[in-house]
């Protein structure tokens, strides 16, 4: 054998070629990119034109293009007369040396038969090859995927069809089978966007949550289904809360009062919270909205600490209790103290001693002695 010479090279050389060579990974990774890309849009091209599922003409391009390959036009006799033989009950129990065997004792009946014989034969096999049925597995992610590139489809139909005809459409989607790993999708046009919440009073996330209760467990479990999570959620966000306001202050009693917020949380401990999402309103949560994609959101934010419990300075506090107090002047906010009594004061009469007794005393309304019927 040839023998090649070993060639030491330099740090300066070896790493011009490994730029070298990475430039070139990069450059051929980008090509297929393209291709892909340019693959990706003809097929939507071909899909919007024929009307036909983004992954239907994904499994015509790919799948179906390899079957095509694979599959031969012309049948063999040998192929045909081996798949009769096996078809027999005795071949069974061979498996892997069935061929060996058919080959072995079966070589000499082939090579005898007449043309006639072996067009039968062929015949037979075409008539049972085409009702035999043959299929795709289709995985969840593909099923994911179909979904969400088909809605694709459909929204892009949809802003089209508003362009040329100015008509507005809603569209809601979610799972049917709680073996779907699927998201709720919502889509509306620009000029229905904000009908549901403004004009009906319905949140979009918890009409698809009810929705989605409706589908996998009928009429009961539509409201069942949706209030349970819902109070999970609550239960969740309010034991973070608690949990990590106790271990700031140290105060193993301490927790969270929203409608004295200020002034049992911020004045008594110094502390506030930090990084409330807009999207929900800092309020308790059984009075905020029930969209659970906005709860869940609030949970994980706790839990990654991008909202938590924040330490005041006391130039903090000063400036924060003075804005508080400017905002009340204004009467921007309300002060949620106990309300005073009406009859604040005004004299109080004393009761005298005989009114206390009378009210310390039990009444009956049965007479004080009862008389034996039965006594002679």
């Amino acid at each position: 054998p040839r023998i090649h010479p070993k060639v030491v090279i330099n740090k300066e050389a070896r790493a011009l070629l490994t730029a070298n060579q990475r430039a070139k990974s990069r450059q051929f990774k980008i090509a297929l990119d393209e291709a892909w890309g340019q693959i990706d849009e003809a097929t939507k091209t071909i899909a919007l034109a024929h009307h036909k599922s983004i992954r239907h003409v994904q499994n015509e391009l790919y799948i179906g293009h390899g079957i095509l390959r694979s599959k031969r036009s012309k049948l063999n006799a040998w192929n045909v007369f081996c798949w009769k033989k096996n078809q027999a009950s005795e071949n069974h129990k061979f498996c892997k040396d069935a061929l060996q065997r058919l080959v072995r004792e079966h070589k000499e009946e082939y090579y005898t038969l007449s043309k006639d014989k072996r067009a039968d034969l062929l015949k037979e096999y075409a008539e049972w090859s085409s009702t035999k049925a043959t299929g795709v597995r289709t995985s969840t992610k593909l099923k994911v995927n179909d979904i969400t590139q088909t809605l694709k489809a459909v929204e892009i139909e949809l802003k089209s069809l508003q362009c040329c005809t100015g008509a507005e459409s809603m569209l809601y989607t979610t799972r049917g089978s709680t073996d779907l790993p699927l998201r709720s999708i919502t889509f509306a046009t620009e000029g229905v966007q904000d009908f549901m919440q403004s004009v009906m009073g319905i949140d979009n996330q918890d009409l698809l949550g009810k929705m989605e209760g409706f589908a996998v467990q009928g009429v009961k479990g539509a409201a069942q289904n949706h209030q349970k999570r819902v109070s999970q959620a609550h239960a969740a966000i309010h034991n973070i809360i608690n949990s990590t306001l106790r271990e700031i202050t140290g105060d193993p009693d301490a927790n969270m009062q929203w409608a004295l917020y200020f002034q049992n949380i911020v004045q008594r401990y110094q502390v506030m919270v930090e990084g409330w999402p807009d999207s929900v309103p800092f309020v308790n949560l059984s009075q905020a909205s029930s969209a659970l994609p906005e709860l869940d959101r609030l949970f994980r934010s706790w839990k990654l600490g991008a909202t938590c419990w924040k330490t005041l300075t006391d130039e903090e506090f000063e400036k924060i209790l003075q804005e508080h107090n400017d905002k009340l002047d204004r009467g921007e906010i309300d002060d949620h103290r106990r309300q005073t009594r009406s009859d604040k004061g005004k004299k109080q009469k004393k009761p005298t001693a005989i009114d206390s007794s009378s009210r310390g005393r039990k009444k009956h309304k049965s007479a004080a002695t009862v008389e034996d019927s039965d006594k002679e």
